[in-house]
């Protein structure tokens, strides 16, 4: 049997008052796609963990959706088709991923699967992922989890990744799960200790094997940012290492603040007033302040830096679900100082947003 059909106005009717037209509309769009059409890279996974949180609010359709993309990729015998970096095969609880960070992702909505349906194959996923960060996925000269087998270069984006799924399931297994913290609190200090510039406070783009890159290019900080909470989310405020990592936190949250423009954007590369205003690294930022406030790290003082970028976010998505004003690159174009705006529909752009809208949106 078929999922049901979800039109744009049921989906509507259930969100919060608050919340963009598009959300509806990419919600219903998503849903009244074939689940096998999100992939288990973070193109689709990102997109999957999105509509998981709406779930949660009410949208019941997710389930059997979610439900359905599982069973999918559970009976898949080969790697689903992605576009990132090629890396070694491997398996997470019986679904065939790589080495590539970007699989790491595939431990977002499986939590989310294994707190809110007690599903036992996501909560096998998310431990096995962790496992293979541990023992199978390759390193840099600094002990970095690597972007993927052959990267000669290291980026934020990795960091969020290898320490969210790491933390996943220290929280899904705390007392067996006590290895799989301290790696996530390692990579994290690695990475934080050479990308963050407490100067500006603010996350460079790269590390080349000549050293850092020149920019900050926006979505790097905003990667930094969220492998802050998404190790805070789950670590004892009573653990050795949280009060370093707020303080990281604040430099972050400060630097942020500084660069954003009075429209509430922050701009591809962050110090540059010549590149333009972008939507994904604002959104990535609103959503990290938002609940950093919300949770007691930050105080609230940065809530209006927050509300401010949703609010240019909020501009920019259509009533139709569209979103505008995306860098659809990645960071070895930003460090080229290559500026592509809008260029290709990505499923984790709305991934983003579902995230983000669903952090922001209010009851």
């Amino acid at each position: 049997m078929g999922l049901p059909r979800v039109t744009v106005d049921s989906v509507r009717s259930r969100l919060p008052k608050r919340s963009p037209v598009g959300i509806g509309a990419i919600i219903a769009g998503t849903l009244n796609q074939d689940p096998a059409t999100l992939n288990t890279d973070w193109f689709g996974t990102m997109l999957m963990h999105g509509l998981l949180l709406w779930h949660k609010r009410g949208i019941w359709e997710v389930r059997p959706f979610a439900q359905a993309w599982l069973d999918h990729h559970l009976q898949r015998t080969e790697v689903a088709p992605y576009s990132g970096n090629r890396s070694r095969p491997v398996a997470a609880g019986g679904i065939p991923i790589t080495t590539y960070v970007g699989h790491y992702g595939l431990s977002s909505p499986c939590y989310e699967m294994a707190l809110q349906f007690g599903d036992r194959r996501a909560r096998e996923i998310c431990l096995d992922i962790a496992r293979i960060i541990l023992h199978q996925s390759a390193r840099n000269r600094f002990g970095m989890v690597a972007h993927d087998d052959d990267a000669e270069f290291a980026i934020p984006d990795s960091c969020y990744f290898v320490v969210t799924a790491l933390m996943i399931a220290y929280r899904l297994d705390p007392q067996a799960g006590q290895i799989f913290r301290d790696q996530a609190l390692y990579q994290l200090r690695m990475y934080t200790d050479r990308f963050l510039i407490k100067e500006t406070g603010l996350a460079k783009t790269v590390l080349l094997k000549e050293g850092l890159g020149q920019t900050y290019w926006t979505r790097a900080t905003g990667w930094l940012l969220w492998a802050i909470t998404g190790v805070l989310r789950h670590l004892e405020p009573s653990h050795p290492d949280f009060g370093g990592i707020i303080e990281d936190l604040k430099a972050l949250a400060g630097g942020i603040a500084r660069v954003q423009d009075s429209k509430g954007g922050l701009r591809v590369l962050l110090d540059d007033p010549s590149t333009p205003l972008e939507t994904t690294g604002t959104a990535m930022c609103a959503l990290g302040l938002h609940e950093s406030v919300r949770c007691g790290w930050l105080p609230s003082l940065f809530a209006g830096a927050a509300g401010r970028a949703w609010d240019f976010v909020q501009r920019n998505i259509t009533d139709a679900g569209e979103i505008r004003q995306a860098y659809t690159g990645w960071a070895v174009p930003a460090e080229k100082r290559v500026v592509s705006i809008d260029e290709r529909k990505m499923g984790w752009i709305p991934g983003f947003i579902l995230c983000v809208a669903n952090e922001m949106g209010g009851s």
